[in-house]
């Protein structure tokens, strides 16, 4: 004889307020009982200290490359920005100029031929 068993919908929202309302000795259980709970935020913790080693890395090589000077803040950015003007802008405000950025196609722009010593407008 089987037992029945009734679900309820229950929203994530729902779980992670539940969850916030436990005391630290249930949700220990609960590691305990979903473990791959740990084993999941051990991977984003290291995806996320790959990410920033990855634009530690590119900061120097960037550096490097400039001879060890930062760049003005006068200096010509993207999208008519100055890189001034573009550090000045909220984190949202440049995730969405990013977004569009990032839906403009590489082979939609125009390519110039500029000579090495060439000094911006």
């Amino acid at each position: 004889m089987g037992a029945n068993i009734f679900t309820l919908p229950v929203s994530l929202e729902q779980v992670a307020v539940l969850i916030k309302r436990m005391n630290p000795q249930d949700r220990q259980r609960l590691l305990a009982m979903v473990p791959e709970l740990i084993i999941d935020a051990i991977e984003q913790e290291k995806l996320l200290k790959n990410a920033d080693q990855t634009v530690e890395q590119l900061r120097q090589e960037l550096l490097e490359e400039l001879g060890g000077q930062l760049l003005s803040p006068d200096e010509p950015f993207l999208g008519g920005f100055t890189l001034g003007q573009y550090l000045e802008l909220s984190e949202v405000e440049r995730a969405k100029l990013w977004e569009e950025w990032g839906d403009i196609e590489l082979e939609e722009s125009t390519e110039l031929e500029v000579r090495p010593d060439a000094l911006p407008a």
